[in-house]
């Protein structure tokens, strides 16, 4: 008996493992699009930005590629004026370097919030405010590891953005879109832009060359894509959590089920 009741059981355990994964992305891509939704786009247009962003993931736009020999003079400056104990004795030469931006992953959320914040009407006084909240703070937390990228913890953006979103907005129905704009641009800012830019955190993400001839330029560069991890990057996620977040306490608080693509308006 035991044996015949065995059979259905794997059979429904193999097919629940297949489906697993298409569960999982089929959530993903509602979630993402319910996002959009929340801060003014129409449902095609919200799908239109979570296949975009997909297709980007894989398109990577070069900045640079090649040696990066020293920091220009100021950024040693301003270093110093903002941390005079900041240790500057980092080596001058790193490996071959190619940076680049991600299509999917930091592209189209800039323009995203650009659009939101013109679309919207959301207070670029606010905009700008929650952004340098973000910024500062994710700067402050990122932590650059060698062969990796630059890290922080996956909560705190978008808890920051959500809070800037729902204390700063005059209308609560403005949250959501305010939190996706500081929680995008902030966490590029902060934890990508900021950081290296910041002297040394090139030479911890790409390990200092030994000596002459230790590295040949023919050999792969460290790639380092800002947004490389296209929709599974910080700042595509931290934008989508960040609206999810406020507009879970906009919907708490005011039982109105949904936010029209008016109800952003944050003159």
């Amino acid at each position: 008996m035991f044996d015949w009741l065995a059979i259905p059981i794997s059979l429904a355990l193999i097919l629940l493992a297949l489906a697993a994964p298409l569960i999982i992305i089929y959530l993903f891509f509602r979630l993402t699009t319910e996002a959009f939704f929340q801060v003014g786009f129409s449902h095609w247009h919200a799908l239109l930005m979570v296949f975009g962003s997909f297709a980007g993931s894989a398109v990577d736009v070069p900045l640079h590629t090649g040696l990066i020999t020293a920091y220009p003079p100021v950024f040693l400056e301003v270093a110093s004026l903002l941390s005079p104990m900041m240790d500057l004795s980092f080596p001058a030469t790193f490996h071959p370097i190619s940076l680049a931006v991600n299509l999917g992953g930091c592209i189209i959320p800039i323009v995203v919030s650009l659009t939101i914040l013109v679309r919207c009407h959301v207070s670029t006084r606010r905009a700008i405010l929650g952004t340098l909240i973000v910024a500062v703070i994710t700067y402050w937390m990122a932590i650059p590891v060698a062969n990796e990228g630059i890290l922080l913890p996956v909560y705190v953006p978008p808890t920051l953005a959500a809070l800037c979103g729902l204390t700063l907005a005059r209308r609560l129905q403005a949250a959501p879109a305010l939190a996706y704009i500081s929680g995008t641009i902030g966490t590029l800012l902060g934890a990508d832009v900021f950081s290296l830019l910041t002297p040394g955190v090139l030479a911890q993400l790409a390990p200092p060359m030994i000596g002459p001839g230790s590295m040949d330029m023919s050999d792969k560069p460290l790639v380092l894509s800002i947004g490389g991890a296209g929709i599974f990057d910080g700042i595509f996620l931290t934008g989508i959590m960040a609206v999810l977040l406020a507009a879970f306490v906009v919907h708490y608080f005011h039982r109105s089920g949904q936010i029209s693509s008016k109800s952003c308006t944050d003159p």
